[in-house]
C-alpha cells in the first residue's frame, strides 16, 4: 500500500496539467514505476524503529563483454504511526547491485542516537564481491564499505 502510495505520488510530482493530451512523456518516470522491485521489506515481527522497503531498477539490456547492466536502489523509509514522516534514497549505480539481509546489530547500535535501519548489500567491483552496509534514518544515508570476498 505505502509503495503505491508513493508511487502515485511520483506521478503527481512528475506530470504537468496537460488540457488536450493525457499522454505522460516522462519516460525515467515511466521507467521507474515498470521495472522497478520490491527486494526487501523490514519484518513486521521484529518491530523495528522505522519501516524500510528497499526497490531495485536495473538498466535495460544484457551483459555483453563482462559489463552488465547496472543496477540501482531506491531505499523508502517511514516512521510508524497516524501521520508518519516518510523520506527516500537513491543509491548510485552498481554492476550486480543486492540486497543481502538486514543488519540488526547496526540497527541497534545505530538507533541509540536516532532511529535508524540497517542492511547489506553486495555488488561487483574489479571482478569481487564487494560488500557495503547502507544504513538509513529519516534525514540522512550512511555506507561502510566492508572487506571483499
Amino acid at each position: 500500500m505505502r509503495a503505491m502510495l508513493i508511487s502515485l505520488a511520483l506521478l503527481l510530482t512528475a506530470c504537468s496539467p496537460a488540457e488536450s493530451s493525457t499522454e505522460n512523456t516522462n519516460v525515467d518516470l515511466a521507467f521507474l514505476l515498470n521495472n522497478q522491485r520490491l527486494v526487501a521489506t523490514t519484518p513486521k515481527e521484529i518491530v523495528p524503529p522505522l519501516a524500510v522497503k528497499v526497490y531495485s531498477l536495473t538498466e535495460n539490456g544484457e551483459c555483453d563483454n563482462g559489463k552488465c547492466p547496472q543496477t540501482q536502489l531506491y531505499i523508502a523509509v517511514s516512521q510508524y504511526g497516524e501521520i508518519p514522516q516518510q523520506t527516500y534514497y537513491v543509491t548510485e549505480k552498481q554492476p550486480n547491485f543486492t540486497f543481502e539481509h538486514w543488519d540488526w546489530m547496526k540497527t541497534t547500535k545505530y538507533s541509540e542516537k536516532r532511529p535508524s535501519v540497517s542492511f547489506v548489500v553486495s555488488y561487483s567491483e574489479n571482478g569481487k564481491k564487494a560488500l557495503e552496509t547502507i544504513t538509513v534514518d529519516m534525514s540522512d544515508v550512511h555506507y561502510e564499505t566492508m572487506a571483499q570476498k
